[in-house]
């Protein structure tokens, strides 16, 4: 663990690492190439900025599970899934919708007269995106939320490996999660599709939306749907929702079922993995006092 176990805030420095840093400069570039095609209204760069806030929680997250961690690591803690596969998933996302931002800014200044053909795809291209980034990190979810007791060796003269499972996301919960996730994939991306195909010009439910290049060779705004808001909104608001769901259940176990596993083991092994985690999470602190 830490050295000091009583220091429980961590600095700006202490958040910092390698891969944070590599994700900003390479988003940061990106962000400002678009910035600087000077875009009159750049609510589109919500979008990746969400999914791009997402990545780098699951980020931090991921890199700074050391900090409560023992040397041995003796337990394998994933409440939320496998932190940094959600955050390469999202990043993902985030740099795909930026590069299609980027695309139609500059096919409105290069190509204006035929700009206005695009609009329907980059629509459809850049909603499908934005929603399937947050659907991703659910997919496989299962496979990894979990609390285990992992022990490479125990034992003097004839060492052993000793591995349990003392938690996991319910294949019930797993099911509820992708599928309503998956219902709001589809039902949010379908909804879109029609709008653009049958909402007209005059339409009331529109948003006309200036590229930098609008105006040129006679090209239109871009036009975007009152719907394409509040998928900004949908989206993380039922990821946050899912995780909050994944994290109750996997954090969800009794002393009864611990003791279980061990009681398998010797008193010294045992005593690290309740100080372990004990370590790891405020709740299983509480739950583990009695012990």
């Amino acid at each position: 663990m830490s050295e000091d176990n009583n220091n429980f805030y961590l600095s700006i420095k202490d958040l910092v690492n390698e891969s944070l840093v590599r994700d900003l400069i390479i988003f940061s570039f990106l962000f400002l190439l678009i910035i600087t095609q000077v875009w009159d209204n750049i609510s589109l760069l919500l979008y990746p900025l969400i999914t791009f806030a997402f990545s780098i929680f699951f980020r931090i997250v991921n890199t700074n599970k050391w900090r409560t961690e023992f040397d041995e690591k003796p337990i394998i803690y994933n409440p939320i899934g496998l932190e940094k596969l959600h955050a390469n998933r999202l990043f993902f996302s985030a740099l795909f919708q930026l590069i299609l931002i980027f695309w139609i800014g500059a096919e409105s200044l290069y190509n204006p007269h035929i700009v206005d053909n695009y609009f329907p795809y980059f629509n459809g291209i850049f909603i499908f995106l934005y929603t399937f980034g947050f659907l991703w990190i659910f997919v496989d979810l299962w496979k990894y939320s979990k609390v285990e007791i992992k022990i490479r060796k125990f034992g003097k003269e004839n060492p052993q490996t000793y591995d349990s499972i003392v938690s996991f996301l319910k294949i019930k919960n797993f099911k509820l999660i992708v599928l309503t996730n998956l219902i709001l994939f589809i039902t949010l991306n379908s909804l879109n599709t029609i709008l653009i195909f049958t909402l007209k010009q005059d339409s009331p439910f529109i948003i006309e939306l200036n590229l930098p290049g609008t105006g040129s060779a006679g090209s239109d705004p871009m036009i975007i749907f009152s719907l394409t808001y509040l998928i900004l909104l949908f989206s993380p608001l039922f990821a946050i929702f899912s995780l909050i769901l994944t994290y109750r259940d996997v954090s969800n176990f009794t002393i009864k079922q611990l003791d279980k596993i061990l009681t398998q083991l010797p008193k010294n092994i045992q005593t690290i993995i309740i100080e372990h985690l004990k370590a790891l999470d405020n709740k299983f602190r509480d739950l583990l006092n009695i012990v």
